[in-house]
């Protein structure tokens, strides 16, 4: 019996520990999100390469969290497919910013802007 009672314990951190995970999406991320996609943008148009480097990078890694949230959470496939768009959109500007080809940088950077206003379309807390 208390074999019993120490795999369950067990099973039952191991799945708070996954709860916890799903609920750390909270309004902080979103506003980093918010705040690091204007200064992406903002860097793009200076044509600041290291500047806007350092936000795409943070943006990738922003994305990747959502997206991980939202696979865990499950029952959310348009928010994990906007997730990886995301994550892909950011992937070109990084590689249009290393080329210098900002112009280029600006489109994707506003269609990421639209990319996340669709999921807050769908996902977002009123």
């Amino acid at each position: 019996m208390r074999k019993f009672s120490l795999v369950f314990a067990f099973f039952m951190a191991l799945a708070s520990g996954v709860f916890a995970a799903v609920a750390q999406l909270d309004s902080d991320l979103m506003q980093a999100v918010e705040d690091t996609n204007k200064s992406l943008s903002s860097n793009l148009l200076l044509k600041n390469a290291p500047a806007s480097l350092t936000d795409v990078r943070e943006l990738d890694a922003m994305f990747a969290e959502i997206e991980g949230y939202y696979v865990a959470k499950g029952d959310a496939a348009d928010a994990v497919e906007l997730s990886r768009k995301s994550r892909a959109l950011a992937a070109e500007i990084q590689k249009s910013v290393q080329a210098s080809e900002f112009d280029h940088a600006v489109t994707l950077s506003s269609e990421l802007s639209r990319t996340c206003k669709t999921c807050h379309n769908f996902y977002k807390k009123s």
